[in-house]
């Protein structure tokens, strides 16, 4: 006989907002049982009643209290930011790796300017500072698929103490999630997660990091 217990879990641990409600203790358990009910029968193979799916929802409810978080408090040490920027994309070719090799001899980068390289099966993306994309169309010689313009970078910094930590990239993420913020890119370092955005984007990206800097640093 198929036991519904794990099958809730499994449906709950997939919706991201009940899992949060049913930790935090302010799910209507038997509203959602009434909504789960079909799917849980379906899958179980047999009628079930909205008390035992809230009995079973209570019993997960203790099991995720003792879990951590999904979403982490994570101390930020720093914000960075750097703008505008530019963003083209090649095609992954031989010819194109041909010319990546003397790329750095031909173009010099300040510390004050932004670039970096991501090599996909694909498709290569070079993001840079707007004043170096000339510079690096004219390396190449070859055209690029597309070319992104007035994009902005902000650096989230912060210690080695989160290597360890499970969800510091999904924590950080969801700051902007909630935004609605549109993310162009994501690059990372072990001590650093940087956000490319729209310049538009840029001010409410910056205000929204520079509140949980706030809120998190401001706690003993």
């Amino acid at each position: 006989m198929i036991k519904i217990q794990p099958i809730v879990r499994d449906i709950v641990l997939r919706e991201l907002e009940a899992c949060i409600a049913l930790t935090n203790g302010y799910m209507n358990m038997s509203s959602y049982a009434y909504q789960i009910r079909p799917k849980v029968e379906n899958l179980s193979k047999k009628q079930v009643t909205i008390a035992s799916l809230v009995v079973s929802l209570s019993r997960l409810r203790k099991e995720f209290k003792k879990e951590k978080p999904l979403i982490r408090e994570v101390k930020i040490k720093n914000i960075t930011t750097k703008l505008p920027l530019s963003e083209i994309i090649y095609e992954n070719s031989k010819k194109f790796f041909e010319e990546l090799e003397s790329l750095h001899k031909d173009i010099s980068v300040s510390p004050e300017d932004f670039f970096t390289t991501t090599i996909g099966t694909a498709e290569v993306d070079i993001i840079c500072s707007a004043n170096l994309e000339n510079k690096v169309l004219k390396h190449f010689k070859i055209k690029p698929k597309i070319i992104n313009h007035n994009l902005a970078a902000i650096g989230i910094s912060y210690g080695p103490e989160v290597f360890n930590m499970p969800n510091v990239f999904f924590s950080l993420l969801s700051v902007t999630a909630r935004a609605r913020i549109n993310l162009e890119e994501l690059i990372s370092t072990p001590t650093e997660l940087i956000f490319i955005v729209a310049e538009k984007d840029f001010g409410r990206t910056v205000a929204l990091f520079s509140e949980l800097h706030r809120e998190v640093n401001s706690k003993k």
